[in-house]
């Protein structure tokens, strides 16, 4: 028995107070929960199980998280805002290790970036949200929320519905109307566009590659040296009609990217591959480890074998969604380290599901119309 082993057995037969030492379990993470009618943020500290924070907001939103955990961002386009939630997880550094900080959420800040900010990115550190009233791309150095933040706009030239995204030295904005990805310097010079995707909507970064969801199919964009190339991938031969990639994700762990598709979702890599499913698909995404996991309108939820598409398990979560129509709230769905976690607007829960065995560990009850959720997790050391 090590001294620390002895420490904690002692600690416990006297009763003692025991402290956790710095390789005990990890915080699981906070969820932040956007309300899909009224102007309400809601952050769910999923150790306590318990909601810690609800805060006013400008109006309903769809919520995405920061890629340092720290912070979500709420767009709330009819309301011309943005706000920044800090979900209360920090890092604080002691040289040779850093230590995990649980406080208290807060809105940090309340942006107005531009007209109808809609579609939000995040990548080594750079946000970007494309503006669809007037074309705007806001980009935001996430290291400067909090300092007054560090802020720059390119502007495409017009209103449109855009894919924005920070690379390096440059911001790509992909435009549905215009159908095609325009390349900017930080400064807001044009340097280059890639046409040739109609309808273009939805995108992923993968290493150096970044792919454009098309109503014919795929456009991949490949950085080399201080340019790109662009490669075209056509839907698959037979495809419906009314089949066409719209959003994209992938995971580090593997080689492809994952799309939607009609009644399935495609495997992206040197072609599109269809993964049937059992109904359309209307959340998925990667969790921590690379679990793929699917939403399906039928009310299910699926774990998949990512390169394959071979479902694993599947859970009846609800009734079939309605997904159209006046003041409809699309469920929600985020992916943590091993959970799912699906807000059902009707039923006024989220569901935390453990995907392993894909079975409901516990409903959050919370008040209103739970609708897009944002997972935040900061790696540190807890004492």
């Amino acid at each position: 028995m090590n001294r620390w082993t002895g420490w904690m057995v002692a600690g416990c037969l006297l009763g003692l107070p025991v402290w956790a030492g710095p390789d005990d379990a990890k915080h699981p993470g906070r969820l932040v929960v956007a309300d899909g009618k009224v102007g309400v943020l809601r952050v769910i500290d999923l150790e306590k199980g318990a909601v810690v924070g609800s805060f006013s907001a400008p109006g309903p939103a769809n919520v995405y998280a920061a890629g340092n955990g720290m912070y979500a961002f709420a767009m709330h386009r009819e309301q011309n805002r943005v706000s920044v939630v800090y979900g209360g997880l920090r890092q604080e550094d002691h040289g040779d290790h850093k230590d995990l900080v649980v406080e208290a959420p807060y809105i940090l800040q309340t942006l107005t970036t531009g007209p109808k900010p809609t579609h939000f990115s995040s990548h080594n550190g750079m946000a970007a949200i494309f503006n669809d009233g007037d074309g705007t791309v806001a980009v935001i150095d996430e290291k400067s929320l909090g300092l007054g933040p560090r802020i720059f706009e390119i502007a495409t030239g017009a209103p449109d519905h855009g894919a924005p995204l920070a690379l390096g030295n440059v911001v790509l904005a992909g435009s549905l109307n215009r159908g095609v990805v325009e390349v900017f310097s930080r400064g807001g010079q044009k340097i280059t566009s890639f046409s040739g995707c109609p309808r273009l909507h939805g995108q992923a970064v993968l290493g150096n590659r970044i792919a454009y969801g098309c109503s014919d199919g795929v456009l991949l964009l490949e950085r080399q040296g201080n340019g790109f190339v662009s490669r075209k991938l056509p839907n698959p031969a037979g495809a419906p009609s009314n089949a066409r990639v719209g959003t994209l994700v992938s995971h580090a762990k593997y080689p492809f990217f994952i799309g939607n598709f009609g009644q399935g979702l495609v495997r992206v890599d040197s072609q599109l591959s269809v993964y049937p499913l059992s109904a359309s698909p209307v959340r998925f995404g990667f969790d921590k480890e690379g679990v793929l996991v699917v939403l399906t309108a039928d009310g299910s939820l699926h774990t998949l074998e990512a390169p394959t598409g071979r479902v694993l398990k599947s859970l009846k979560v609800s009734e079939p969604f309605i997904l159209s129509g006046e003041g409809v709230v699309r469920p929600g769905l985020a992916l943590g380290d091993g959970k799912a976690f699906v807000a059902l607007p009707d039923k006024g829960e989220v569901l935390e599901v453990e995907l392993s065995s894909l079975e409901i560990r516990r409903r959050f009850q919370v008040d209103g119309t739970p609708g897009s959720l944002a997972w935040l997790w900061v790696e540190g050391e807890r004492h």
